[in-house]
């Protein structure tokens, strides 16, 4: 077994370098099962600060294997000719010539053969000292899963002698609890997987010992399990305390990781640690879409923690938060911690399980470590990072920057304000028109919800709606929307049915619709204005009809009291098409997103059209958000969609300026319309 093959390599300083784009990376698909990890394609870096160790040289087959052949065919032929014409003295001085140069060639290779091996025993002593001298533990076992060799730092952990180690069964020194996570990886496929487990020492205590199982049976120079270990351990317990609850509580049960706590220990030990060396943090999110059980669940997070185990570095550390964040601490930059976490989000994609594919995303967040800052804080910077890239979308790696901070005590600010602002009088409404581009008239005005903060001014619903959402004030919210909306559009005609009477489009969000008062809440809207069920149209998003089936239930229970359901931002959520068969949906509103470059993208034109034909083959009519340019409106009416809405036609109007408003929306499909586009 050559030594050199079970060292982790320690290349030379790599040249920074970002990944692609993540739209360029092969995306695989993660399989569920045990966590299972590999480091295959990823180079590894011994402990810090140990002095690499070069391999012997090859052997150089150059001048001197080509020469020899030659020299040994000449020898012979030199010796059988003189022995031919050994009665010549001329045979006689060939025949001698010809046993000196078989000598000399002989003592040539001897030569150079001694010398190799001088280089290789040197070079094997060399890295076996190494071995035996790491300050991470290293121990190899056999397929039986015996130790055939273990480090002195193996033998320090475990207060052995490294020949009372030798042909001890690992499981004689591994908790009963954590066997089966450990034996997991150890009876692999030959792919290499991270465990943490506890380890008995010879007193009887336990560490905490985090293991990189690389397994080389398959290697015939090898053919043996190689564990780099290392000690991550609390710090010694008080004289006469139970040592086993402290460390018990240092793992995550699902994943085998270190969770919250060993991380805080882990970076309060870097923070006192030598200040020549940096380090970086990385915290990872991961989404997904779909309700899962909590088996599932698991069956995940143990897919994901092979997946992200396998691209880290030896030297990369990672863990799992609280919130089943993962976190990976980085030595090196934070620019380093960005490479890892492009590297993770090129690893997490959908993820393929035996009842079909989950969609699994990820973002990222990073931050530098530094001595003057506490673990915790350190970690709300990443966390800060992360909460930015989330909001970027999937796939984002973000930086800590002090910008965030500022963000984040605004978004404290109105977080706080918004509670109370409904009863302050704050909220209000707006309306943007529908317009019928074959009738010349508006037909339908959106209601939108807008906020004057007292201190901050006009603020986005882009900033605030979703902090509403994040707790149950968007149900109040909601409900007011849906009250103040249906009496501001009965005021201005009575409310009553009619072809041309204006209806009202009123966005709910999933958590109203999931809180089982939609219905009574449109009950009451409708009972309190007067406005007839028909002139109501309310909006939800592609995921709400993927709910569960009391939200379907609901949703066809507003249909048969007349009301109308739009799928809002249609085309640009997880859901396939199959919903729009047999689901109580009336309209479609195609997302603005398609609209995007749209006079000069071949693609989004044909996307666009082919919207328009699968609402008017489903009997849908079909809403565009976002004409904001007389150039897509002329593409698209020429195309054949009929109701529009953006900028162009009008801005949101406030409810004075509403009567006046919707007759002017119509008045510009022809003050502003321009000329055909051609189209190729």
């Amino acid at each position: 077994m050559h030594l050199s093959r079970l060292l982790p390599s320690v290349p030379p300083a790599p040249r920074r370098r970002r990944l692609p784009p993540r739209g360029d990376r092969a995306a695989g698909s993660l399989q569920p099962g045990p966590a299972a990890p590999d480091n295959k394609g990823v180079s590894t870096a011994s402990d810090p600060g140990q002095s690499p160790v070069s391999s012997p040289a090859a052997p150089r087959s150059g001048r001197t294997g080509a020469l020899g052949l030659p020299a040994a065919v000449l020898g012979i032929a030199a010796v059988v000719a003189g022995l031919l014409a050994l009665r010549a003295p001329a045979g006689v001085v060939v025949a001698t010539g010809g046993l000196l140069a078989l000598l000399t060639l002989q003592v040539f290779l001897w030569q150079r053969q001694h010398r190799l091996s001088g280089a290789l025993r040197r070079s094997q002593d060399s890295l076996r000292t190494l071995v035996r001298s790491s300050v991470d533990p290293v121990v190899i076992l056999d397929d039986s899963l015996r130790i055939t060799f273990a480090s002195e730092a193996a033998g320090s952990l475990l207060g052995l002698g490294v020949a009372d180690l030798v042909g001890v069964h690992v499981a004689d020194t591994v908790h009963p609890d954590d066997r089966a996570g450990l034996f997991g990886a150890l009876d692999g496929d030959g792919q290499s997987a991270v465990r943490t487990a506890r380890i008995r020492q010879s007193d009887g205590g336990w560490r905490l010992v985090q293991a990189t199982v690389r397994d080389l049976r398959a290697d015939p120079e090898i053919g043996a399990l190689v564990l780099h270990c290392r000690d991550v351990s609390p710090s010694a317990p008080a004289p006469g305390a139970d040592s086993e609850p402290l460390e018990l509580s240092l793992t995550d049960a699902v994943t085998g990781l270190p969770n919250r706590t060993a991380l805080m220990r882990r970076l309060g030990a870097v923070q006192r640690g030598p200040r020549n060396r940096t380090y970086a943090m990385a915290v990872v999110g991961i989404t997904c879409s779909e309700v899962l059980s909590p088996g599932e669940e698991a069956t995940v997070l143990r897919a994901l923690t092979s997946r992200i185990s396998r691209v880290l570095r030896g030297e990369d550390w990672l863990a799992r938060s609280t919130d089943g964040d993962f976190v990976v601490l980085v030595q090196g930059s934070v620019a380093d911690a960005e490479a890892v976490a492009d590297r993770l989000m090129a690893t997490v994609g959908p993820l393929a399980t035996p009842t079909g594919t989950l969609p699994v995303t990820a973002s990222a967040g990073v931050s530098q470590l530094s001595p003057d800052v506490d673990p915790g804080e350190a970690l709300r910077r990443a966390d800060l990072a992360l909460r930015s890239a989330r909001r970027a979308g999937d796939g984002a790696v973000h930086r800590y920057d002090d910008a965030l901070r500022t963000e984040q005590d605004r978004r404290s600010a109105l977080r706080a304000d918004l509670d109370g602002a409904l009863e302050r009088g704050e909220l209000r409404l707006v309306f943007q028109p529908v317009v019928d581009s074959v009738l010349h008239r508006t037909v339908t005005v959106e209601a939108l919800l807008r906020w004057r903060h007292p201190t901050f001014g006009e603020v986005s619903p882009v900033e605030f709606v979703p902090l509403a959402e994040e707790t149950a004030l968007i149900v109040d919210v909601g409900r007011w929307v849906l009250r103040e909306a249906c009496r501001t559009v009965a005021v201005l005609d009575g409310g009553g049915p009619g072809a041309e009477a204006l209806n009202v489009a009123v966005n709910v969000s999933a958590r109203q619709v999931r809180s089982g008062e939609l219905v009574p809440d449109v009950l009451a809207a409708l009972a309190d204005s007067g406005l007839h069920p028909s002139r109501l149209l309310v909006e939800i998003t592609e995921s709400v009809l993927l709910d569960d089936a009391h939200v379907i239930e609901d949703l066809a229970a507003l249909r048969g009291l007349g009301v109308r359901i739009a799928v809002d931002d249609f085309g640009t959520g997880w859901s396939s098409l199959a919903y729009l068969v047999g689901m109580p949906v009336d309209v479609l509103k195609m997302d603005q997103y398609f609209l995007a470059d749209v006079e000069h993208d071949p693609a989004r034109r044909a996307m666009c059209r082919a919207v328009l034909q699968l609402g008017s083959s489903l009997g849908l009519p079909v809403i565009v958000e976002g004409v904001n340019t007389a150039a897509t409106l002329t593409l698209l009416r020429d195309m054949g969609h009929r109701y529009l809405q953006g900028f162009l036609l009008s801005r949101p109007l406030e409810v004075g300026a509403l009567a006046r408003g919707i007759e002017l929306a119509a008045d510009a499909l022809h003050a502003r319309a321009a000329g055909p586009v051609s189209q190729p």
